[in-house]
């Protein structure tokens, strides 16, 4: 979470299953929707972007990988935990970020009483992501308040890296030091004394800070590359997805991502950039209803400026749509050839019950990740801060019961990452789309030689007054198809986004099995042309397999 808004704050805590229903709704009618026809062209020529295949991750705290924290007997992350570990394995996780607000302690008193995990702890944690085979982004600390000061922080550092390095390079992506430095709460000025080496030159203008950070940075980095001389890092993990913390001001300046970038040009050092996205602010008594108008906007896709949108109960609240915050923070990364990953994301700071939860926000996960995928961005990472709406992991009961948290499950979110998952293999390619009744749908298009994913998301629902289901045709330029198949993503109501429920080709991701993956095939047009209905408030994942493609071929298990 943001230092600014860092407080675990569950506003309405879940009750019985991960799935449970949101607040009871009188029952309703089934929606009879209208049909809008849509027609997508892509050109399989063009191969824009190769999707890595790591891109969908999680993000958890530092104080996760502690032993009896939030309600968890013993370790959370243990390779004993099969829950979790099956979990993972379904959504189609291949990356955690561990890092976080309890990462630097969010300069407040939580820094200087949340323990730096031990050797044991690093333990359980990479034996976990072994296991469960993935790979870790482990965050180290840097801010070093005169609260509690630790004159030997860098060398702690460096030997929790040594240790990582020579046990569990396999499952290690990179090490980041220090979370979202950019931030005015993490500055020290007159009258405020944090950390005395992060200081704001310009006192209330945050970014006049920069020079001190990156100062402070290249010590621990220096420190730790003295112990582990290949140490690979990534970073800042900056929070601020506007101008408001530019360095050296926000008139002129440009983001704390993009200038750690250039100062780590050359020096073989820096894996990729990392930055966090809120897509607004922490929703307060805002309602399910306006929250789930809010994420499935299609001015999140669209609008290049920040916005204004329904929220706090007949209120407004800004918000920072995907465009803008591409064109103003991370593009220059872009051309400058330099990763970018999201370490932390979701559709507000805290999450609203009922919407954050429930399936729109699987809707607008799977939107998300696909839309910054064409963007060239390296991975989502969804933040998992225990135990709020936003999560993607909770445990059933929620809060969890005096024997301690278990039976973890995967609320909605899970079953729109499972659904990127499984149409991202291969290149991000143009794709065209003709709507001529302007209905809120969007599609991304991605392929290879010999298979082409399309994935098409109806958000029109019901409370903004827009429910259509979408008649498809899609043709595919200089590519013949042999077979094709679709995968459903639904919560049974089509039209309703209220609802909490979720299933991905008709099933359901459970924590004690693997999921298996129920494609249906559907036949080409006499033409050539695919076609198909994406119902309303539904979402679907179109495999095409080229013809000329011999022996057997199998479906994309991932």
């Amino acid at each position: 979470m943001t230092r600014i808004l860092h407080a675990i704050l569950v506003s309405m805590l879940l009750t019985g299953s991960a799935m449970a229903q949101a607040p009871i709704q009188p029952e309703q009618a089934p929606i009879q929707a209208p049909q809008a026809p849509i027609q997508l062209t892509i050109d399989a020529t063009v191969r824009e972007f190769a999707i890595p295949g790591d891109f969908v991750g999680l993000g958890f705290e530092t104080k996760s990988v502690v032993p009896d924290m939030y309600g968890v007997r013993g370790y959370f992350f243990s390779p004993e935990n099969t829950q979790l570990i099956t979990l993972l394995r379904n959504i189609g996780i291949k990356q955690i970020r561990v890092g976080g607000g309890t990462d630097d302690g969010s300069g407040r008193n939580e820094h200087c009483v949340t323990p730096i995990p031990t050797f044991e702890d690093i333990d359980n944690l990479f034996e976990f992501a072994r296991k469960a085979d993935i790979k870790v982004i482990y965050s180290g600390r840097l801010e070093n308040l005169a609260s509690c000061p630790n004159p030997h922080l860098a060398e702690d550092d460096a030997k929790i890296v040594a240790y990582i390095w020579s046990k569990y390079r396999a499952n290690l992506d990179s090490f980041s030091i220090g979370n979202e430095p950019d931030v005015s709460e993490y500055h020290s000025r007159p009258g405020a004394t944090l950390d005395p080496a992060i200081y704001e030159t310009k006192p209330g203008v945050p970014g006049s800070a920069y020079p001190a950070y990156v100062a402070d940075w290249k010590h621990f980095a220096e420190v730790i590359r003295k112990a582990v001389p290949d140490a690979k890092f990534s970073g800042p993990d900056t929070a601020v997805s506007s101008k408001s913390s530019f360095t050296p001001n926000p008139e002129d300046g440009v983001s704390w991502t993009v200038e750690f970038a250039k100062d780590l040009q050359g020096t073989g050092m820096l894996a990729e950039a990392l930055q966090h996205h809120y897509v607004w602010g922490g929703p307060g008594n805002t309602t399910p209803e306006e929250a789930i108008d809010d994420m499935l906007a299609s001015a999140w896709d669209d609008d290049t400026e920040i916005g204004t949108q329904r929220a706090f109960d007949g209120g407004s609240a800004k918000f920072h749509p995907y465009p803008y915050v591409y064109k103003t923070v991370l593009a220059p990364l872009v051309a400058e050839g330099v990763p970018y990953r999201m370490t932390e994301a979701n559709d507000c700071l805290h999450g609203v019950h009922g919407a954050s939860d429930g399936f729109a926000a699987a809707l607008w996960a799977l939107d998300y990740m696909h839309w910054w995928a064409a963007h060239h961005m390296a991975g989502v990472n969804f933040h998992n801060n225990p135990w709020i709406p936003t999560d993607t992991i909770v445990p059933d009961p929620n809060p969890c019961d005096s024997a301690g948290c278990g039976n973890y499950r995967t609320t909605a979110k899970g079953y729109g990452m499972r659904a990127f998952a499984l149409g991202s293999h291969g290149y991000v390619e143009p794709i065209e789309i003709t709507n001529p009744n302007k209905i809120n749908l969007t599609a991304y298009a991605v392929g290879t030689g010999e298979d082409q994913f399309v994935t098409i998301i109806n958000k029109t629902h019901s409370t903004t007054h827009d429910v259509a289901d979408a008649e498809v045709s899609i043709q595919v330029k200089d590519f013949r198809g042999g077979s094709v198949s679709t995968i459903t993503l639904s919560d049974g109501e089509p039209g309703n986004a209220a609802l909490m429920t979720a299933t991905l080709g008709g099933a359901t991701i459970t924590n004690d099995a693997p999921w298996n993956v129920k494609w249906t095939p559907i036949a080409h047009g006499k033409d050539g042309i695919i076609h198909l209905t994406v119902q309303s408030t539904t979402a679907v994942v179109v495999w095409i397999h080229a013809a000329q493609t011999k022996g057997v071929h199998h479906p994309p298990a991932n």
